[in-house]
């Protein structure tokens, strides 16, 4: 592990973006910032970076969620989302989600874990019909949040690599 953070901190600055976005693309956003973070990139920079491409998923989401449910020519897809809706429906967890309202939708944004995400939050505010007026703002706060969790899960890491070595 630590000779690949150093193969990075030393390879990475040549072509961070590329790296940077190849990183958002394949583990999403705790990936980018945690690797953002231990590689020294300029968060100033990268941090706006990741709420921009998650904010810019959302539009996309909206357009599966509402198109494939009802194109003729898409019915396979619609079919899974519509499972995963009927699924998501029962589980408790997403019951006391949205029970929260709009607390639930930032909360499920914000979660790194299986199951959180910007794909689950725009699936939430979705299925209970939340106006694209509100939920926007509120899928912002969610990932705002969510990269400032892991900005400072980073730094952590960062001081207690330091402490050991």
């Amino acid at each position: 592990m630590g000779d690949s953070v150093l193969w990075l901190q030393q390879n990475i600055h040549e072509h961070s973006l590329l790296y940077f976005i190849a990183l958002y693309i394949v583990g999403g956003r705790p990936v980018a910032i945690l690797t953002a973070s231990l590689v020294k990139l300029n968060l100033l920079f990268f941090f706006p970076l990741v709420v921009f491409m998650d904010i810019l998923q959302v539009p996309c989401f909206y357009y599966l969620y509402e198109h494939t449910f009802t194109s003729s020519r898409l019915k396979r897809l619609s079919g899974y989302f519509q499972r995963k809706g009927e699924i998501a429906k029962d589980r408790s967890f997403f019951q006391r989600l949205k029970t929260l309202g709009n607390v639930g939708v930032v909360l499920l944004t914000m979660l790194p874990v299986k199951g959180g995400g910007m794909w689950s939050g725009v699936f939430l505010a979705h299925i209970t019909g939340m106006p694209k007026k509100v939920s926007y703002p509120l899928l912002f706060v969610g990932s705002l949040l969510g990269s400032l969790m892991f900005l400072g899960l980073g730094d952590g890491l960062i001081r207690f690599y330091r402490l050991v070595t």
